[in-house]
């Protein structure tokens, strides 16, 4: 899609600005830039300053329902939304206000970060981490990663860097995609109606789908009944995709080995959640991509994504509000 730019007026909504440097930005004359850091500053600014492109970040100060204040906001154009997930901004019409998100972005840290609880999840870290609490010295057996299935459910720019990572590391990767189509990373690609079969099939199950209506809920009882006894889940994607009772079921009645989970219906996750104390459960508080310089590459990324509609380019990253991605 190609955005024609005027003289454009552009709010940028992020709780931490020093994390960002305006240089690039304040170089073009043909964009007029406003900072906003608290609530109150974004409702100032869509008042007297009328935005017609916003760039925002959650976090820090800023709700998300702030960031959906501003999108529907009468004349914006353009909303960017600094992370993959465009949840929290649901529903606009595409046809008033265009939104781009920063898939790929950060794909290689949240797939680095999930390799590494594969590894981890491998050796057998949870129970190692269990003997150590209690001073208990067992020498366990673990297996070579080589060989063994990875079911990575969504084949997105972050299902696709942990597939090639999973291959590098000698396992067989097969994936779930809203069509089979070819995917050079993947040994083979499942559409969402063989969701069994993949799980059927898995050592390991790595959720990286978005977060729609359609995906809620979408790992849940009938999908863990397919699984073969030992498998190991990983969630680093959004917690409403996996069912989290029958999560806990399959864990209780041995059926799953253990579970990493970095993202959680609720977060923060409620103190007297069973996840906590789980010994088959590692818990991560929403981190797998939270490297110091996130925002920054963030913002970056919208620039770039700035100066292509200046030169009258495409797009990068639109967002298809029905699929929601």
């Amino acid at each position: 899609m190609v955005l024609k730019l005027f003289a454009e007026r552009l709010l940028i909504v992020v709780g931490e600005p020093g994390a960002l440097s305006l240089d690039r930005v304040n170089a073009w004359t043909d964009i007029e830039v406003r900072v906003a850091s608290t609530e109150a500053a974004v409702e100032q600014a869509l008042t007297e300053f009328s935005p017609t492109i916003a760039f925002g970040i959650s976090g820090d100060g800023i709700e998300k329902p702030v960031l959906r204040r501003v999108l529907t906001h009468p004349g914006l154009r353009w909303f960017s939304n600094a992370g993959a997930g465009v949840e929290h901004l649901t529903p606009w019409d595409p046809d008033a206000v265009t939104v781009t998100n920063a898939a790929g972005v950060l794909s290689d840290f949240l797939a680095e970060f999930t390799l590494t609880a594969v590894q981890m999840a491998n050796i057998g870290f949870p129970r190692l981490a269990a003997q150590q609490r209690q001073s208990h010295w067992q020498q366990l057996e673990w297996t070579p990663l080589a060989g063994k299935t990875i079911s990575v459910i969504g084949l997105g720019h972050v299902g696709r860097a942990v597939a090639r990572r999973a291959k590098a590391l000698g396992m067989h990767v097969i994936g779930l995609r809203a069509r089979a189509i070819d995917t050079p990373e993947v040994d083979e690609v499942f559409p969402a109606e063989r969701l069994c079969n993949l799980m059927a099939r898995a050592d390991f199950v790595s959720v990286h789908a978005a977060s729609t209506p359609e995906t809620k809920g979408l790992i849940g009882p009938s999908e863990f009944s397919c699984m073969h006894r030992g498998v190991v889940v990983l969630n680093m994607a959004r917690g409403p995709v996996v069912d989290e009772e029958a999560l806990l079921i399959s864990l209780d009645n041995g059926k799953i080995e253990s579970a990493f989970l970095d993202v959680f219906n609720v977060e923060p996750l409620p103190n007297d959640h069973p996840f906590w104390r789980h010994e088959r459960v590692v818990v991560t508080p929403h981190i797998a991509d939270n490297v110091p310089d996130w925002r920054r590459r963030m913002f970056d990324a919208f620039l770039d994504n700035l100066d292509r509609a200046r030169r009258g380019a495409p797009l990068q990253s639109v967002v298809d509000p029905a699929r929601g991605y």
